[in-house]
């Protein structure tokens, strides 16, 4: 009795820390959208250049996504997720020194590699290591990233100093320090929590990775997986990066309206994750993958092209409310159709994650220059769309082996 005690009280600890790295992942990927007018002010860019340093987060998130999917069932995923840490506290340490532009790129891409790692490997550690409370924890991840992106552009406006462009150097320090932090603590409590983690037999898994690492990617299902992922994160990502700039450059709101309207995108988030568990309980991912993301694109197509701003920042909160699910929806959606990939299929929703931040941002931040950004965000939705059709489709297909999701 007093060693299950024990047991459960480290694992906790442990749980508690990986929780951590998340919030302090979730704080990094807001940082660029709400800060994009004062870092194009110091480094005197437009708005093409501010949206490569998204595409390369996103492009070091690909190549580390690609490399858990093939080789990540070899590896211990709770100590992986110490490495991804370190990579994004010190790179965001580096980004607050305000080197030259190009470093800012090169730290960008090294950050995309560690949150990258955090997040395949945590969800994936979480499914193997805690299966009987992973309809908890997946969405109590998903809670935490959604109080962190929901938090961040509050905290990052708080720390610009008025008037001074290089004060954009703040909130990155504040990453790196607590990426550090969290990950010390993380590694003291796996270590101690690592005797009580049993009851996990994972030979055969890395023996099968071992013997076929692509094997999730012969089939047709991962790659309509991530299709449907993708076309909802080239949406998601846009409005992370340029959200606060649209209605700071075409609706004419201060910084800190701005980043009001996109804390209010992700309160409705956090909102709608706090209820989930209730929400699956009654509804299967798959439908409410399609069924939520409708309403979505509906709010947030409302959103973008009402000129009411009242009007704007309640729909955003509906908006952002009905797409917040998505992701674990796909992570539980991969992980039904590939159960001895655990890696590899939640590799599929960050994968897809990163495809489309490298891909949306850029292109739509290049469109702003001729276009302004109110278009470009509308056609998102639309790109959103065709993911929501995607997802119909798979669900159809795969009605047997998701039924009992």
């Amino acid at each position: 009795m007093e060693r299950s005690l024990q047991a459960k009280t480290k694992q906790n600890i442990l749980l508690f820390w990986l929780l951590g790295a998340f919030a302090v992942y979730a704080i990094y990927v807001v940082l660029f959208g709400t800060l994009s007018t004062t870092m194009m002010d110091f480094y005197a860019i437009n708005t093409g250049a501010q949206g490569v340093f998204t595409m390369v987060s996103s492009f070091g998130g690909i190549a580390a996504a690609l490399f858990c999917a093939l080789f990540g069932e070899r590896f211990s995923k709770l100590w992986a997720i110490m490495v991804g840490a370190l990579f994004l506290g010190a790179a965001s340490l580096c980004i607050g020194l305000a080197p030259p532009y190009l470093l800012v790129c090169l730290c960008s891409l090294l950050c995309g590699v560690g949150y990258t790692i955090i997040d395949v490997m945590g969800n994936a550690a979480v499914t193997e290591y805690f299966p009987n409370r992973t309809k908890t924890l997946l969405p109590m991840i998903q809670i935490i990233f959604g109080l962190g992106t929901m938090v961040g552009p509050f905290l990052a406006t708080l720390l610009l100093t008025p008037g001074m462009s290089r004060s954009f150097v703040n909130p990155f320090l504040m990453v790196g320090v607590l990426g550090i932090v969290v990950m010390i603590f993380y590694s003291v409590s796996l270590k101690r929590a690592t005797p009580f983690l049993h009851g996990v037999d994972l030979k055969s898994m890395a023996s099968s990775a071992k013997q076929n690492p692509g094997e999730i990617f012969r089939s047709w299902k991962s790659w309509t997986v991530m299709l449907a992922c993708s076309l909802f994160c080239a949406f998601n990502t846009t409005i992370i990066a340029w959200y606060p700039t649209f209605f700071s450059l075409d609706r004419g709101m201060d910084a800190e309206g701005a980043a009001l309207v996109l804390t209010l995108f992700y309160l409705g988030i956090l909102v709608m994750r706090i209820i989930s568990p209730l929400v699956f309980k009654k509804i299967q991912p798959q439908k409410v993958f399609v069924y939520f993301s409708i309403i979505s694109i509906v709010f947030m197509l409302i959103a973008i092209n009402t000129q009411s701003i009242p009007a704007a920042m309640v729909l955003s909160a509906l908006g952002g409310a009905f797409s917040s699910l998505n992701i674990v929806c796909v992570i539980m959606i991969a992980t039904e159709l590939f159960p001895t990939r655990k890696a590899s299929a939640t590799s599929l929703a960050v994968f897809s994650y990163n495809i489309g931040g490298m891909i949306a941002p850029f292109a739509v931040g290049v469109a702003a220059e001729t276009v302004g950004l109110q278009l470009p965000l509308s056609i998102m939705c639309g790109v959103f769309a065709c993911g929501v059709v995607v997802m119909a489709v798979l669900s159809h297909k795969c009605k047997a082996e998701l039924k009992n999701i």
